[in-house]
């Protein structure tokens, strides 16, 4: 039996191949077909299925654009409102056969109420179940969120009942899950490793243990933010049209200057550092190095936002608006190579080091603006510095003080965005380099929690 797991790092999206004999089922496509198409190239199989275990809330799937690369027939959870002929309905107890692969669909409501599991055994081995495709249910040191379809207390309360029944299977069978570290379809127990064993997360998972009522209020009290472009994602993944693919080709310094008068905004992918050396006036930074891109960029922008975006090549452009395509911000109407800047007028922003920052701190010439999460706030942060997480970075910006702002994260790309955004917004902002708000208690400024 062949086996793969494909992760997309952005966004910690699993997806598998599984086969034999020359023929294979995809499970959760990302949109990302090229690869899935090159791993079955490489198996030499056939893809013959697609299988989605739930409606995908934060990211579009590539079930459609597959289907229609490789003439696969299509399975899909009942009763889960896709549209007629986006796929036969999979539901509770039904197994598909392909070669010595047998694949068993357990309903799993929680995450969503028309989830699936699928349960796979090797019968060249065994007829008993070898692993388990768990979806957005159980993950490896956590469980999956509640609330993207119903209300989260009645979502933790069916998500209950399914580890009662995932509980029944054998300690051998293997996890391996829809989501990995770095999703928002995770708690914040989330682990970056991509599987487990049922055995193992029995033992070391405490959310195994507890009722349902106390599942409950654990899960509620530690939802992350909901990732905003939930309602328009779940549509487009309900329907029976593949995603388009658009054929970008780059921009001169001239389409450039006119796409950005008629009000396109501009996504820098290059690294921080060559962003502050030189960028367009207005433009933001969304490194392309790292994880998370989609996921920054879809709290501060909207769907219907013309987005043109800049790469250090055509290549790295044409994969940053693919990465943006993955959480719906599709409406990308141009990508640029960062030769075009040697044309175009650039400004630069030197950024503070953690050095600088507390030296101002003590000094009282600048304001402090966290847009860390939550979670990393409450466990420590400046008494005296703004809380502003990327996800409230839109709604409240209007609300900071005048003054020089310092932007802060944990050391990552996330300071760099929003000091960006918000210098696009007519702020005094720069960003914090070379650190972040972890490093400001070894320069002599005290954390407190929350």
């Amino acid at each position: 039996m062949i086996f793969r797991q494909l992760i997309d790092s952005d966004l910690g999206c699993a997806c598998y191949l599984l086969g034999d004999d020359g023929r294979a089922v995809v499970v959760d496509p990302g949109l990302d077909v090229d690869r899935i198409v090159a791993a079955a190239a490489e198996e030499r199989v056939t893809i013959e299925l697609i299988v989605e275990t739930h409606v995908h809330a934060d990211h579009v799937s590539g079930r459609a654009l597959l289907a229609a690369r490789t003439r696969a027939a299509i399975r899909l959870p009942a009763d889960a409102g896709y549209d007629d002929g986006a796929g036969t309905p999979l539901r509770d107890g039904e197994t598909i056969d392909l070669g010595v692969m047998r694949i068993t669909a357990l309903a799993a409501p929680g995450h969503r109420p028309e989830h699936i599991v699928l349960l796979v055994a090797d019968r060249s081995r065994s007829d008993e179940p070898w692993l388990l495709l768990s979806g957005d249910s159980l993950l490896v040191g956590d469980l999956a969120r509640p609330d993207l379809a119903v209300e989260p207390g009645e979502g933790a309360r069916a998500l209950h009942a399914t580890l009662a029944r995932i509980g029944e299977l054998p300690a051998g069978v293997e996890l391996w899950p829809g989501h990995v570290g770095g999703s928002l379809c995770g708690g914040p127990g989330l682990s970056r490793k991509t599987s487990s064993t049922l055995g193992f997360e029995r033992l070391a998972n405490p959310l195994l243990a507890v009722g349902a009522d106390e599942l409950a209020q654990r899960l509620i009290a530690s939802l992350p933010a909901r990732p905003p472009t939930v309602e328009q994602v779940v549509a487009r993944n309900r329907g029976v049209t593949p995603s388009p693919l658009p054929n970008l080709a780059p921009l001169d310094a001239g389409a450039l200057a006119a796409a950005l008068a008629d009000g396109a905004t501009l996504l820098d992918g290059r690294d921080a550092d060559a962003f502050d050396a030189a960028h367009v006036r207005g433009s933001l930074s969304l490194a392309l190095r790292g994880n998370g891109l989609g996921t920054r960029a879809a709290w501060v922008l909207d769907p219907e936002d013309e987005l043109v975006v800049l790469g250090a090549d055509a290549d790295a452009a044409r994969e940053l608006a693919r990465r943006l395509r993955a959480v719906g911000l599709d409406n990308v109407v141009g990508i640029v190579a960062a030769e075009v800047l040697e044309a175009t007028t650039v400004e630069e922003v030197a950024p503070l080091t953690v050095e600088q920052l507390a030296e101002r701190l003590a000094d009282g010439e600048v304001t402090l603006v966290d847009v860390r999460d939550t979670p990393e706030w409450g466990a420590g942060h400046l008494a005296r510095g703004v809380h502003l997480p990327l996800q409230r970075l839109r709604a409240e910006a209007a609300e900071l003080p005048a003054g020089p702002l310092a932007i802060a994260c944990a050391g990552g790309p996330r300071a760099a965005f929003a000091a960006s955004w918000l210098r696009a917004h007519g702020h005094d902002a720069r960003r914090v380099a070379d650190g972040g708000v972890p490093d400001l208690p070894a320069l002599g400024l005290e954390l407190v929690a929350a």
